[in-house]
């Protein structure tokens, strides 16, 4: 079962920087790296994903199962109907000018 950064920092999606950094603190105290160092990396790589907007935008797109609401929205707007992969391609370059 994979879980979502979401879950695994046991914060909202709609949670800010410094709350996901004090999860993010709370858990590296209380799951250090010495002593349970698998749970440490999933931890780790959860913060790598949501610890700024950016990437936590880029998760939210690429990642979580709202991406099929954005498909069936594209297929409404774009008269070609793109497949998954073109709708994630035309997102990608989308992103390229977000900073």
């Amino acid at each position: 079962m994979n879980r979502s950064p979401f879950e695994i920092l046991g914060v909202a999606p709609e949670a800010d920087d410094e709350e996901i950094r004090r999860a993010y603190l709370q858990l590296v105290q209380k799951f250090p790296p010495d002593r349970e160092p698998e749970r440490f990396r999933r931890i780790r790589e959860a913060y790598d994903t949501l610890k700024d907007a950016r990437s936590r935008m880029k998760y939210k797109l690429f990642h979580l199962p709202e991406l099929e609401d954005l498909k069936a929205f594209a297929y409404r707007l774009h008269p070609r109907r793109p497949t998954l992969a073109q709708f994630r391609k035309m997102l990608a370059e989308c992103m390229k000018d977000v900073r």
